[in-house]
């Protein structure tokens, strides 16, 4: 049977327009693809080394805190501990052995597992390393592996702080067939590095299998910029979303804006102006008390810093454990006469045989920094002591500090670990740092038994003796303890200051 070609054509038609409706209706057309979050963030901070084993620099730990996780960590904005990478811990009654118990199932960017063996290699290879940070490794005798994920340090002694001192960069473990961990880090964090280009940028992208959870951000592209000003500038055009480096004269204006959000902690930061007491005449210490006495504080506080800081009078900030009161009493005011005096009984009268002295600095870190030493050099030439002043880039000022090259520097200490102890040992005892040449018996023994101390009121009694004895041998000038501050735009949202400076863009979001 065939039907008439003239009813056929109809139905054809008919037949197709519905099918191809069908077809329209069943298959969705795709949705809009999402646009990448990123987050800009303007620093005047340039890293240096992007190895945990060797950073020891605020530029380049802010980078490694975010591409590596820590045994432990801070809870948000405050300095109480919290579980990282150790899910819990736990110390011998006496502090000699510590013990963390390991998350499973976390990997670092290459695949590879967390276990208790990495984490025993990690230290042992920090500690070969020699970095500039291994000193905080001289405490332990030796790591043990319990299990797959259990691992023990069993420490030279006791040493109460242990727990806090595993919250800092070279607790961060790597994988055992990562090299050149300088320029291509390889961490458990929630950020992978992307790209490096030294003094310009880094880029930062998600780790979509952090143990976590992904992060809000797709990436974060750390911008290095030149100075605070045009760091300034990019922050109020909205080519920056997040400002870090932000200069005191700028705080107030900045605050005002009603584009502009801003964060503000009373830190832990200490500011100061360091003696090389390895050579002449910083081995005089009436002469290091008269260039103490000679320095306008309160011009420095007030005119140059606008009040955002408060007075430094010893090795301890205020907000730290173990901090005496009484050294705002006993410390260093501004008194030019008691400065000549104590000249004249150092052997140079009005300065007279005193060679010109050389004061460096990196304003590119702190750009505050060359005001302040302004008025040091205005205050010092007052008695009679000349002063030059060298700024340097941030990795040349550090190469020239580790090497002892200066006569006097003027840098700020971000602690590696929230204990008294970590200003002590590494500033003023010469199994530490030792970056002055600073060198006492007393106060090496002193450090060394408040660190073996575990009664808090004992460790306090040891901590107010260590204070008059370093401020009374003035291997320093103790200048000011600057707050935080952190700039961003209206959108950014979960950014958190930390007391130890500590930046996590893991919740940062933009909206």
């Amino acid at each position: 049977m065939s039907f008439p070609r003239k009813t056929l054509i109809p139905v054809v038609v008919i037949l197709v327009v519905a099918v191809v409706a069908a077809a329209l209706f069943l298959v969705k057309p795709p949705a809009p693809q999402q646009a990448e979050k990123k987050l800009v963030v303007g620093t005047t901070y340039d890293p240096k080394t992007l190895d945990p084993a060797l950073a020891y620099d605020i530029a380049s730990a802010m980078v490694v805190q975010n591409i590596y996780d820590q045994l432990l960590g801070y809870k948000p904005g405050s300095t109480d501990l919290a579980p990282r990478l150790a899910e819990r811990w736990e110390s011998s009654e006496n502090a000699t052995v510590w013990t963390f118990y390991l998350r499973r199932n976390v990997r670092f960017h290459d695949g590879t597992e967390l276990t208790a063996d990495i984490v025993k290699y990690s230290i042992e290879r920090a500690k070969q390393l020699q970095g500039p940070p291994a000193f905080l490794l001289d405490v332990v005798d030796r790591v043990e592996v319990v299990d797959k994920y259990t691992v023990r340090f069993v420490l030279k002694y006791s040493f109460a702080p242990f727990a806090s001192l595993a919250t800092f960069t070279i607790f961060s473990p790597v994988p055992p067939n990562a090299t050149n961990l300088e320029e291509n880090p390889v961490g458990t964090g929630p950020f992978k590095l992307e790209s490096w280009k030294k003094g310009e940028q880094i880029v930062l992208t998600a780790n979509k299998d952090y143990w976590r959870g992904p992060p809000k951000l797709d990436k974060v592209i750390i911008k290095i910029y030149p100075d605070p000003a045009t760091l300034r500038v990019a922050l109020e055009k909205g080519e920056v979303d997040l400002a870090l480096g932000i200069q005191p004269q700028d705080v107030e204006a900045l605050s005002k804006n009603p584009n502009i959000k801003m964060a503000s902690i009373e830190g832990l930061v200490i500011e100061y102006l360091g003696m090389n007491q390895r050579r002449e005449p910083f081995n005089n210490t009436l002469l290091r008390k008269a260039i103490n006495y000679a320095i306008d504080y309160d011009y420095i506080l007030n005119v140059v810093l606008r009040g955002t800081a408060s007075r430094l009078y010893g090795p301890l900030p205020p907000a730290v454990f173990g901090y005496d009161p009484d050294v705002e009493k006993y410390g260093y005011k501004y008194n030019v006469e008691q400065a000549r005096k104590l000249l004249a009984e150092a052997g140079y009268p009005d300065g007279k045989g005193l060679r010109e002295l050389e004061l460096i600095i990196s304003s590119s870190e702190r750009a505050e920094r060359k005001d302040v030493a302004a008025v040091i050099q205005r205050s010092l030439k007052e008695i009679g002591v000349n002063v030059r002043i060298v700024d340097l880039d941030w990795p040349s000022f550090l190469d020239r500090l580790f090497n002892h090259d200066f006569d006097m520097y003027m840098v700020d200490w971000f602690p590696d670990y929230v204990d008294p102890d970590d200003w002590v040992t590494p500033l003023f005892s010469s199994q530490g740092l030792n970056i002055d040449g600073y060198n006492n018996t007393l106060v090496d023994q002193l450090a060394l038994k408040a660190r073996q101390t575990v009664d808090p009121g004992e460790r306090l009694e040891i901590y107010k003796q260590l204070q008059r004895i370093i401020v009374d041998d003035a291997p320093w000038v103790f200048l000011y303890v600057p707050k935080l501050y952190a700039f961003m735009q209206s959108n950014v949202e979960g950014f958190t200051l930390y007391p130890a400076y500590y930046i996590d863009f893991y919740p940062v979001d933009k909206v």
